[in-house]
């Protein structure tokens, strides 16, 4: 399981992904038909063309859901802290957290 994603990474990434141009990003074909550009990304080479399909169609949903990601990280994480904060008072509320039997 990967680590946790550090404060600062994640503003990094949110950093990184406000400097990209907005999507969606479509995906362009070459002359022969097959895609090989998404958005502002100019040329996608593969080590083979059954992959070059579907290595476009991931920059392309990841341009948008990356930042729906990263948003969602940073709610979850108020959340968090919001419910620790409450947990932290009702503890000290009801004597700081001794078991009194």
């Amino acid at each position: 399981m990967p680590d946790p994603i550090d404060p600062n990474y994640l503003r990094e990434t949110q950093r990184i992904i406000a400097a990209v141009p907005n999507g969606p990003w479509e995906p362009v074909t070459n002359d022969y038909g097959v895609p090989d550009a998404v958005g502002p990304i100019s040329y996608l080479e593969t080590a083979s063309d059954e992959y070059q399909v579907p290595v476009v169609q991931l920059v392309q949903h990841a341009r948008e859901a990356l930042p729906r990601y990263v948003g969602e990280v940073s709610r979850l994480r108020t959340v968090v802290a919001h419910l620790e904060r409450r947990l932290r008072e009702q503890t000290r509320a009801e004597g700081g957290g001794r078991n009194d039997r």
